[in-house]
């Protein structure tokens, strides 16, 4: 307990640890960013190429830059979270994805699309995942893996939902509206959601993570707070494991993020419909729930390098099976199986810099790490969609990324963790 807490009568009213209700919170603001999320935004490609006369590899390289942009400037949200805290951040990001959402439903050029579009990366997939996600981690430490399998439940919510919901706004009200109203929704689930609920780190109010008594002081060395050993960005930055996991969410998110967004054009080259492009969505949803709850519970018994290695082996096995399918089976495998990376894929994400570096800069920790992670989904989809218009086929660029995931795997299981961090 530290001096000078504060006070909460819904904290005090709660008649459970509300860490849970911190998880609820959290898994909403994550599902919440959906406006910005690759799969939304794929249901819109082809109008934006369509309404604005642009090709697929203009589009694909627009949406890379913008979200390499956004990613540039995650270490300022990083560092506005450690300062100010998820409570007093999480309302303006919120206001502000929303207004991104309105405003790229009023586009007509290119130029005011990447404006739109950087807003959107930045202050949905960047800010409002990382502030939901820091917010969580702040709250568990015992049960981190398991309570971050159940907010990457955030992903299978979020594909049954938004997909499907932005097509059929689409095809009765127009794409513009539909992206308004998403925009729309935003605000309405979490101006009301972020305001009532957030609360910052638990010792504020007297509380400790996973509702436990007061530790005793640790003495195995570094920044210690709670018995917790707490790592500033520079010594984050000086251990190999530090720059693994960067490299291997990064390529995560880089190769994930060019699948979805080229999602309905790489089953229409495989002689499948639009239809069963957008139900595979479903597919993934679902099994995106097993990654999510498998992941996190194996990240509390096994070393996370090793569980790494096996998600980039998956998503390797993905990219093969997106070039050969031709049959609704077959699509539904590769759902089956992007569903497990990307559900794994989330939860790793979530769970290993507090893990291996502690809470108290884990903000600033994350926002530099972002920078791949979200600049990542900036690289993806412009190989592709490139490949598609110069050779007319995905294969030549699909086939050249697949040493992406290969290698940094295979690398995952030499690099060794960093000082006494648990593995």
């Amino acid at each position: 307990m530290i001096a000078n807490t504060k006070s909460s009568r819904l904290i005090k009213a709660t008649p459970f640890f509300y860490g849970w209700v911190i998880l609820v919170v959290g898994t909403v603001g994550i599902v919440m960013m959906a406006p910005s999320q690759t799969f939304t935004i794929s249901i819109f490609i082809d109008y934006f190429i369509k309404d604005l006369g642009i090709s697929r590899a203009t589009i694909s390289l627009l949406y890379g830059v913008a979200t390499f942009a956004a990613s540039l400037l995650l270490p300022l949200t990083g560092r506005l979270v450690d300062r100010f805290g998820p409570r007093l951040m999480t309302p303006l990001i919120a206001l502000g994805l929303g207004l991104a959402s309105v405003g790229v439903a009023l586009v007509h050029s290119i130029f005011t699309l990447f404006l739109g579009l950087l807003a959107l990366r930045f202050l949905g997939f960047g800010s409002l995942q990382l502030v939901s996600n820091n917010l969580i981690a702040q709250w568990f430490i015992r049960r981190r893996g398991r309570v971050m399998g159940l907010a990457g439940l955030s992903l299978p919510i979020g594909l049954m939902i938004f997909p499907g919901l932005s097509q059929f706004w689409i095809d009765h009200l127009g794409w513009r509206w539909a992206m308004g109203l998403l925009g729309l929704l935003v605000w309405l689930v979490m101006l009301p959601v972020s305001l009532l609920f957030f609360k910052d780190r638990p010792e504020l109010y007297g509380l400790q993570p996973d509702g436990d008594t007061p530790p005793s002081p640790a003495v195995n060395g570094g920044e210690q707070r709670g018995g917790e050993r707490h790592w500033t960005l520079a010594e984050a930055r000086r251990t190999g494991v530090f720059w693994l996991f960067s490299a291997g969410l990064t390529v995560l998110t880089m190769l994930l993020a060019g699948l979805v967004f080229h999602q309905t054009s790489l089953f229409e080259v495989r002689g499948l419909s639009r239809e069963v492009a957008v139900s595979a969505f479903y597919v993934i949803a679902i099994f995106s729930v097993i990654g999510n709850l498998g992941m996190g519970w194996l990240l509390d018994r096994y070393r996370a390098r090793l569980l790494l290695a096996i998600t980039l082996f998956l998503l390797a096995a993905t990219m093969v099976m997106v070039q050969i399918m031709r049959t609704p089976a077959e699509a539904l495998l590769y759902g089956a199986l992007n569903g497990l990376v990307s559900g794994a894929f989330r939860v790793i994400d979530a769970v290993v810099w507090a893990k291996y570096f502690g809470r108290l800069h884990l903000g600033s920790i994350r926002g530099a790490v972002m920078i791949g992670v979200v600049g990542g989904t900036a690289l993806g989809p412009y190989p592709l969609g490139l490949s598609m218009d110069t050779f007319g086929s995905y294969a030549p660029a699909m086939t050249a990324l697949l040493i992406l995931p290969i290698g940094i795997g295979l690398a995952a299981l030499l690099i060794k963790r960093p000082g006494k961090r648990p593995d």
